[in-house]
């Protein structure tokens, strides 16, 4: 367990960055399968969600509660990278529409990680580049 007040300095060390990137790409896997306890166990308990055209969402619970109201989707992540302490991923995620047909659009996420690797904040941004498009 991770001592009180630890994981707020501003970039983590090499050990758990790299830890953060197996958590960053391992919570998309999450994410697609629907185990939604394995994604919330990859973030601190106070975590806050950016996700376009809502306001934050704050703590651990409350993000799982979010992902759990929308449907699984598939993500095929382009590019993972690391940036002045940030985690950056550019890639397409496709969701099932009402109409039984899939969209795919063109996304930007980026992660602070805690000293330990977890995810503290996740900001989300959809693009409408060549990479968003209508399926079937």
């Amino acid at each position: 367990m991770a001592p009180a007040g630890a994981g707020k300095h501003a970039r983590p060390s090499a050990a758990a960055g790299a830890f953060g990137i197996d958590h960053v790409r391992l919570s998309y896997h999450y994410l697609d399968i629907g185990d939604l306890d394995g994604y919330g166990s990859l973030f601190t308990a106070d975590a806050v969600l950016h996700f376009p055209g809502m306001a934050p969402i704050k703590g651990r619970r409350a993000i799982e509660r979010f992902r759990a109201a929308r449907s699984p989707a598939g993500h095929t992540l382009q590019s993972v990278t690391v940036t002045h302490g940030e985690v950056v991923v550019n890639g397409v995620i496709a969701a099932i529409g009402p109409n039984g047909g899939s969209t795919n659009t063109a996304f930007v996420d980026s992660f602070t990680l805690s000293d330990y690797g977890l995810i503290e904040v996740q900001k989300t941004d959809f693009g409408s580049g060549e990479n968003s498009r209508a399926v079937g």
